[in-house]
């Protein structure tokens, strides 16, 4: 009967040795957790909040813009200026590219905040 003592002493060393080796593993994700939600609370996601808020913003002034250039290019094209109707147009485009980039960019943002 002692053998079977000493056995079953021996085996539930190693399953508390085991079981405290899990409880370290447990302990390491607490520890990742609290390094993820720390990271969480450094304002990186709000940073990028405003960022894209900031882009938005310049979107109206694009729009005036670009509608500023569209009526230099139809009061060119009235008088006969080639010249500067094809630079209005020139520009009013890059208005209106740089609009969809900001949009682009701005959503961008938003989704990378999102996951």
């Amino acid at each position: 009967m002692e053998p079977s003592v000493k056995k079953i002493l021996t085996k539930l060393t190693k399953d508390k040795v085991d079981l405290a080796t899990q409880k370290v593993d447990l302990s390491l994700i607490d520890n990742l957790k609290m390094e993820y939600g720390s990271l969480q609370t450094l304002g990186l996601e709000m940073e990028m909040l405003g960022i894209s808020n900031k882009l938005e913003k310049r979107i109206p002034d694009y729009s005036e813009l670009k509608n500023k250039f569209d009526d230099v290019a139809q009061k060119a094209k009235e008088l006969g200026v080639d010249k500067m109707f094809n630079d209005a147009k020139e520009f009013s485009r890059a208005c209106t590219n740089t609009i969809k980039k900001i949009k682009k960019q701005s959503t961008s943002l938003k989704s990378i905040i999102k996951r």
